[in-house]
């Protein structure tokens, strides 16, 4: 169980002189450099399986008590994820296969993560 949730946000910055495939990569280089050790990592792309709440507190739990001691959201930018960093990946999960702002999709996210933590704590929030 989750036993305090720390939130901890790190955005990069775009570099415009490079093509997508180029931009992609970059971001992927400094993204998997920058998890811990015994970090789950879970992409967020729209290739990836959707889930209720209930589903992902279930996961997030069952991670939790496989030994993971920290979980690591990523989020693609526009143009998505290197496949390095899916490959990376325990799991890719969807928001919904709808197309949501970046800055939107991490408040949904936030949510989630929180919502996940109420469930797991058997806190009625999620009703």
């Amino acid at each position: 169980m989750v036993g305090h949730l720390e939130i901890r946000e790190f955005e990069l910055k775009k570099a415009n002189n490079l093509s997508t495939q180029a931009i992609k990569e970059h971001e992927a280089k400094l993204l998997l450099a920058d998890i811990p050790d015994n970090a789950c990592v879970i992409a967020m792309d729209e290739t990836g399986m959707t889930f209720s709440s209930r589903e992902f507190a279930g996961y997030i739990s069952r991670e939790s008590t496989a030994g993971f001691s920290s979980f690591v959201f990523i989020i693609g930018g526009a143009d998505g994820l290197h496949d390095i960093v899916r490959k990376s990946a325990h799991k890719i999960f969807s928001l919904g296969r709808i197309t949501l702002p970046h800055m939107l999709a991490r408040l949904v996210l936030v949510e989630q993560i929180y919502r996940a933590e109420r469930i797991m704590a058997n806190h009625p929030y999620d009703k």
